[in-house]
C-alpha cells in the first residue's frame, strides 16, 4: 500500500515523493500504481515502466527501459543491463520538464514494444 511506503519515507523526501507521484499520475494516467518490492511501481499490463524509490539522500525516479530512452538533458544514471534512474533532490527538480519528457517516452516505448522479452 502506498500509505505504508509513504509512512516509512524519511520526512525530508516526502514532498519529493509526493511531487513525483503527482507527475507520474498526471503524465501517464494509463499506468497502474502497484506496490512491488516495497516501493510504488507504475505498470502497463503487468510490466513495470517506472518506479519511485526513496534513498537516504535523494529519491530515484527509475525507468525499467531506461537504456532505450533518449536523454538529451543527460539526467539518466545507472550501468545495469536495462534500468536507469534519475536522482531527484528537491521538489524543484521533480518539476523539471525533462522528467515529464522521459515519462512520456517511457510510456510510448512500452506501448510500442509491448511486454519486455524474457532474457535467458
Amino acid at each position: 500500500m502506498f500509505s505504508e511506503f509513504f509512512a516509512s519515507t524519511p520526512d525530508a523526501w516526502k514532498p519529493v515523493v509526493t511531487e513525483l507521484r503527482r507527475l507520474v499520475q498526471a503524465t501517464a494516467p494509463a499506468l497502474k500504481e502497484e506496490m512491488r518490492y516495497g516501493m510504488p511501481q507504475y505498470t502497463l499490463g503487468g510490466p513495470t515502466v517506472v518506479y519511485i524509490m526513496a534513498a537516504s539522500d535523494h529519491v530515484n525516479l527509475g525507468f525499467y527501459d531506461g537504456v532505450d530512452l533518449k536523454d538529451p538533458k543527460k539526467r539518466l544514471e545507472g550501468s545495469g543491463k536495462r534500468l536507469r534512474h534519475v536522482k531527484v533532490h528537491s521538489v524543484h527538480e521533480a518539476k523539471d520538464p525533462a522528467l515529464r519528457a522521459l515519462l512520456k517516452e517511457a510510456l510510448t516505448f512500452r506501448v510500442r514494444e509491448g511486454p519486455p522479452k524474457r532474457s535467458r
